[in-house]
C-alpha cells in the first residue's frame, strides 16, 4: 500500500529491502546527516507514514529525505529560487542523479544478497538482519575526515562534532 506524497516532495519507488535510511545513515558511514522526528498524526495510527526526515547539506542545496516501506521521498532546498522552470527541472534532475550515485541505487541489493546467500550459508541465514544496508559513495575528502574523526570515538560523539 502506498501513501500520499508529502507536500513538496518527489517520490522514488524504492523498497526498504533496497535501501533503509535508518540503517545506512546512522551506522557510522557518514556523520553529516541530521535526523528529525516527524510529528505523529493523532487522527491516524498509520504506521506506513514516514517517521523521520533526514537532511544533508551539499555545497549548493539541502537534500531532505523521508521513507515509507516502498518509497523514498526527496526534496531539495536552495538558497535562491530557480530563475526559470527549466532551471528548476535541471536542479531536480541533478538531485536525483546525486541520490542515485550517493546511495548506488543502480546496484540491485536483493540480487547481491541472493548471490552471497548462495555462496555462504551463514549469510543466507542472517541476511534479513541487514536488509537495505548499502555502502555510500561519499566524497573522498569527507570519507577521510570521517575516518580520522572515528579514531577513539563513537558514532554519537562524532555526530555532535562541529
Amino acid at each position: 500500500m502506498t501513501i500520499a506524497i508529502p507536500a513538496g516532495f518527489r517520490a522514488l519507488p524504492l523498497p526498504l529491502a533496497q535501501l533503509s535510511l535508518a540503517a545506512v545513515l546512522q551506522c557510522g558511514q557518514s556523520f553529516r546527516w541530521n535526523v528529525f522526528p516527524l510529528p505523529l498524526h493523532s487522527e491516524s495510527q498509520d504506521t506506513l507514514r514516514p517517521q523521520f526526515e533526514y537532511r544533508f547539506c551539499l555545497r549548493d542545496r539541502v537534500v531532505c529525505l523521508q521513507q515509507s516501506a516502498d518509497t523514498l521521498f526527496y526534496r531539495t532546498a536552495f538558497p535562491v529560487p530557480a530563475p526559470s522552470v527549466s532551471e528548476e527541472s535541471k536542479r531536480e534532475a541533478e538531485t536525483l542523479a546525486w541520490l542515485r550515485d550517493y546511495f548506488q541505487l543502480d546496484v540491485d541489493l536483493l540480487k547481491l544478497y541472493e548471490e552471497w546467500g548462495t555462496a555462504d550459508p551463514v549469510f543466507k541465514r542472517l541476511k534479513g538482519r541487514f536488509e537495505g544496508i548499502r555502502m555510500l559513495r561519499q566524497d573522498p575528502f569527507e570519507c577521510l575526515l570521517s575516518f580520522i574523526c572515528s579514531s577513539n570515538n563513537n558514532i554519537a560523539r562524532i555526530t555532535k562534532m562541529p
